[in-house]
């Protein structure tokens, strides 16, 4: 029986999804289950679906519920020992299934692994992210709200994600507050090799939505703080409540720095696209708005190329 299973939550997936799971089929490593929930798709993407014959997809449909929805629901489904995510629309690299397993046997500490990543725009992929690989900076920044792990590219102890409860139905960031409360179960790792290239499009997240995404990932750090203080999480409304208190320069500072990562997300399709004198202009700006996010993406990268000089892409 295999060990792995490859879970693919799909809305409304086309035209991306058949590149995304051509990938998982053609990995080195053979033995495993796709499972993909269709959540609700009304694209085509249903038929598509039920059109594959490889015997290593099943396909479940499911009245849309959301991608939360449709991970716990494929979480519950799951049947193998370990449990790797995947996105409709990126591309895994061919060695990440067997990199990722292999490292997992190897280190029974630790209970999740992502890996390096890097953006990928018709066709064309960028550089690496210098995401960090040692658990305590890990879980470091992310308790700072930093990125530190690409959900895409997790793979992770079924049974450990059972125990913490799956992911939270209270809307976006439901995996950062996985990832904290996985961290105070075992160990987080990241790869030191790019293994997924993660898609990036035009139409990309608004300073409206990065507020939302921001404010639950503000939100998961404060439950996360609380709980390993011996305390018990606000709820999402009361927390808010408390956040409005804010002094009004450090709200300021917030949503500046909100606008900064949004250009930042815009400029990435425009670097590797048709337009990358102005994608970089654009990231420029996002810097002059945000020096303090752009010193720490500096300085992520430089520590990851000082730390491992010989390693990875």
């Amino acid at each position: 029986m295999s060990k792995l299973t490859v879970l693919m939550p799909v809305y409304n997936g086309l035209p991306y999804v058949r590149e995304a799971i051509a990938s998982v089929l053609c990995q080195t490593l053979a033995d495993f289950t796709l499972l993909v929930i269709d959540d609700g798709s009304q694209d085509g993407s249903s038929e598509y679906l039920d059109s594959l014959t490889d015997p290593r997809v099943r396909v479940v449909h499911q009245p849309n519920q959301g991608l939360a929805g449709a991970l716990n629901n494929g979480i519950a489904l799951c049947e193998t020992e370990y449990l790797a995510r995947m996105d409709a629309d990126d591309v895994m690299l061919p060695t990440r299934l067997a990199t990722q397993l292999a490292f997992l046997e190897s280190r029974p500490e630790v209970g999740l692994v992502g890996a390096q990543v890097a953006p990928l725009f018709n066709g064309r992929a960028g550089g690496g992210v210098a995401l960090p690989l040692d658990h305590p900076t890990i879980d470091e920044r992310l308790m700072q709200g930093r990125h530190a792990v690409c959900h895409s590219s997790i793979m992770v102890r079924t049974e450990l994600m059972r125990e913490i409860g799956g992911y939270w139905p209270k809307g976006v960031s439901e995996d950062w507050d996985m990832y904290l409360r996985m961290s105070e179960r075992a160990q987080l790792a990241n790869v030191n090799e790019v293994l997924l290239h993660v898609r990036v499009v035009e139409t990309g997240i608004q300073s409206r939505q990065m507020n939302e995404v921001r404010s639950r990932i503000a939100y998961s750090c404060d439950s996360a703080r609380r709980r390993r203080s011996g305390g018990v999480p606000l709820a999402y409304e009361e927390f808010c409540q408390v956040r409005q208190q804010t002094p009004w320069w450090r709200k300021a500072s917030e949503r500046l720095e909100t606008y900064a990562m949004v250009q930042y997300r815009k400029s990435q399709p425009e670097i590797l696209g048709a337009a990358p004198l102005t994608g970089y202009a654009r990231l420029a700006w996002a810097a002059t708005c945000s020096p303090k996010l752009t010193w720490q993406r500096i300085n992520r990268v430089v520590r990851h190329r000082l730390l491992t000089p010989a390693s990875g892409s």
